[in-house]
């Protein structure tokens, strides 16, 4: 797999993410979550509103400040091969006690992809290989997470994966959801369940769930 950029530019307006998108400016639209995340993002130049009120219900993150977010941030997942783990927005973040990584998954009407067993039905070797890992770094077993959302392993994988990077104690994968109707929200209450962050609703962020030196979160964050 080729390396992943080390080297960034600033992004000047959220215009300027369009050619990092997965299918460019067709995800550039109005009720999109990339549009909708960048605006949102770009609009506080700090943690949103909705985000915060999330983060700010756990007491490392309480008044958390934003150092640097990048969006559209990919993480090179060390299993098999394949594609690294593009989240939608990965922030860094200043706590009492160090730094913290924040991975965003943004959505608005989108499911969150393929179940994991769906995403194994082609067989490949690779696939099974990492998702071995991806168990393995979130300490679940493979059998408990067949019903659960693939995309949410890895961005949550992605986001201890950059935290252990980063020598921070803490990491959260939020979702910052766009949708009245809070599309997806079962799965990811399935989610949450299943990999151990306990039940966790709407606007709520959850216990922590220890991964080696890295403190874990998830939470949901319903945005206007």
């Amino acid at each position: 797999m080729a390396q992943l950029p080390r080297i960034h530019v600033p992004l000047r307006k959220p215009e300027d993410v369009i050619p990092h998108l997965g299918k460019g400016d067709q995800h550039w639209r109005d009720g999109y979550s990339a549009k909708s995340v960048c605006t949102s993002w770009f609009s506080a130049n700090d943690v949103p509103h909705a985000v915060r009120h999330v983060l700010d219900q756990a007491d490392e993150y309480r008044g958390a400040e934003l150092i640097d977010a990048w969006l559209e941030r990919c993480t090179h997942l060390p299993w098999g091969r394949g594609n690294p783990s593009q989240t939608d927005l990965l922030a860094i973040l200043r706590l009492k006690d160090g730094l913290g990584v924040l991975g965003v998954e943004a959505k608005v009407k989108e499911s969150f992809g393929p179940l994991v067993g769906d995403w194994l039905q082609d067989g490949r070797p690779n696939k099974a290989e990492r998702l071995g890992g991806l168990c393995e770094l979130l300490q679940v077993r493979r059998e408990g997470v067949t019903n659960l959302r693939y995309q949410l392993l890895h961005r949550t994988a992605a986001a201890v994966l950059e935290a252990r990077r980063y020598a921070a104690q803490h990491a959260a994968m939020v979702v910052q959801s766009f949708c009245p109707n809070r599309t997806g929200l079962a799965d990811f209450e399935a989610f949450a369940e299943a990999v151990g962050f306990g039940a966790v609703q709407a606007d709520r962020i959850s216990r922590v769930k220890q991964l080696g030196t890295v403190s874990v979160r998830v939470g949901w964050a319903a945005d206007a």
